[in-house]
């Protein structure tokens, strides 16, 4: 078989090149493409009604292909690192899941576990999320205290991902949580008799170390939480480290000039009395000096008894109002509002219904005192 070798010749057509040469093949023919820069052989093996051979224009060389490809490879090899370099990061609350959404930016978006209206108090994980945490690098969350359903999946699930727990970052002010009086015990259940209620009073000294988990609610928390969530995932993808810091900076800003407004529009009324639901916003009532006269049970999921309604009922008579939670129905808020002048509002500490990401934490705070300020106002 003859070998054969096709040939460009810029601006001359292609010749057709064997151990015996054709003379038909090596005519040129006149070209029919002009115009569009392509050369074209007339022998049938190259050209004919089935098949045409078209060749790039002169300029398009070897060298400029070599050129091309070296610049396709380089390009797909800084894609690899970009892929392998994405966050994979989960966060438990809205408000954790917005902070840490607020420092990463644009380098990735964190996976929010609890959604919607639902309360971590009763929370439970679908397969897909406990899947989630297996492969993550990093889990923001608070405390056991408060997501009691994370503890033994990352335990067993999560055993290589570096879990950061915000209530006890450095920078953080911690408060006790309040009992005694106007406020139930968090660990009193009212189906107790009263020789159980005694041993509880006298288990005091232990009752009373236990921590309120709610820290994000103080501004000031907030803001060493951003700058933890900062170091934690430098530390992790040291390459977007700087990217971080500066979404970091520019985050803690916006939250001092947010303090600065809260602290102006509830300055007004700070001295009204007023009655929560769960007691889980002691954090927001120090940080702007409110004063709540109350609250109808520390544990959302015990029940008040008959004496604790009664407590309260006598203690609503110099609140001005009431505020209930999205996530709990308590028909006890509608006894308690029955006299004349008590007023019903509504508080939320998780913003579950506003919609996730790295403006969440400002409009829940922003929400919270415009509730506050509403109903005491009137």
């Amino acid at each position: 078989m003859r070998r054969l070798q096709l040939k460009f010749v810029p601006n001359r057509g292609i010749k057709l090149w064997g151990k015996h040469q054709s003379s038909r093949a090596s005519k040129t023919a006149p070209n029919p493409y002009p115009s569009h820069g392509y050369s074209y052989s007339p022998h049938p093996w190259l050209y004919s009604r089935s098949r045409i051979v078209r060749i790039a224009h002169p300029l398009i060389n070897r060298y400029s292909m070599r050129i091309i490809l070296a610049a396709l490879i380089l390009g797909l090899a800084g894609i690899a690192p970009a892929l392998a370099d994405t966050p994979k990061v989960v966060a438990s609350l809205k408000p954790i899941h917005s902070l840490v959404a607020a420092v990463m930016g644009e380098t990735g978006s964190p996976e929010l576990l609890v959604t919607g209206a639902a309360s971590p108090h009763t929370f439970s994980l679908k397969p897909s999320q406990a899947a989630s945490l297996a492969e993550a690098d990093l889990i923001f969350w608070v405390d056991p205290a408060l997501e009691g359903f994370l503890v033994n999946p990352m335990a067993n699930l999560a055993k290589e991902s570096a879990s950061v727990p915000l209530l006890h970052t450095e920078g953080v002010t911690l408060l006790e949580a309040r009992e005694g009086g106007i406020w139930e015990s968090h660990h009193k259940d009212d189906t107790h008799g009263h020789a159980d209620e005694h041993e509880d009073e006298h288990e005091g000294e232990t009752d009373h170390q236990t921590l309120d988990p709610h820290f994000w609610l103080d501004i000031e928390n907030g803001i060493a939480a951003v700058t933890s969530i900062e170091h934690q995932l430098g530390k992790a993808y040291p390459d977007l480290a700087a990217v971080f810091a500066e979404n970091a900076s520019n985050y803690r800003e916006r939250l001092l000039l947010l303090d600065t407004e809260l602290k102006e529009q509830l300055n007004p009324v700070r001295r009204q009395p007023y009655i929560v639901f769960h007691d889980a916003y002691q954090y927001f009532e120090e940080r702007y000096d409110l004063s709540p006269a109350g609250s109808v049970t520390a544990n959302p999921e015990v029940r008040p008894g008959a004496r604790r309604i009664a407590d309260l009922k006598q203690a609503s008579e110099s609140a001005l109002c009431v505020f209930a939670e999205p996530q709990f129905e308590a028909r006890i808020l509608q006894v308690l509002t029955e006299d004349e002048g008590v007023r019903l509002g509504y508080l939320d500490p998780l913003g579950s219904a506003l919609p996730a990401g790295p403006d969440h934490y400002a409009a829940t705070l922003r929400a919270l005192a415009d509730s506050v300020a509403d109903c005491l106002s009137q």
